[in-house]
């Protein structure tokens, strides 16, 4: 095993925001598919990488480029038929059904490349 010292630290110049259903969105998935197990027993959440200097404390202003893609696609991860998605997704609501958590220093432990695929 490696230490500190033996690494190539690089960091990544992307601030990484970890999206956390609240109980809300586990409500609004209970009405969707009822009786089916929800996704509230899962701990892994979708993050997202966003500009490396966007957060400054300020959720709102951090995320206000994209809480709305944020919102449709935790939606659509449950359901993909977007009529069944609430009415109302405002920025008041995002909050009412996801935590957010976002973490600054992002570091690749990793010798090789990032790969990015499109969906």
């Amino acid at each position: 095993m490696k230490g500190i010292q033996d690494l190539d630290l690089q960091m990544i110049d992307r601030t990484v925001v970890t999206v956390i259903p609240k109980p809300k969105f586990y409500e609004w998935e209970e009405e969707v598919f009822p009786g089916s197990p929800t996704s509230a027993d899962q701990n892994e959440f979708i993050s997202y990488l966003i500009d490396d200097e966007a957060y400054n404390g300020d959720a709102k202003q951090a995320l206000k480029k994209h809480w709305k893609f944020i919102f449709e696609n935790e939606l659509f991860s449950i359901c993909t038929d977007d009529t069944m998605w609430p009415k109302r997704r405002t920025w008041k609501s995002f909050n009412e059904f996801f935590e957010v958590k976002f973490s600054t220093m992002v570091f690749d432990l990793l010798d090789d490349g990032v790969y990015k695929k499109r969906f």
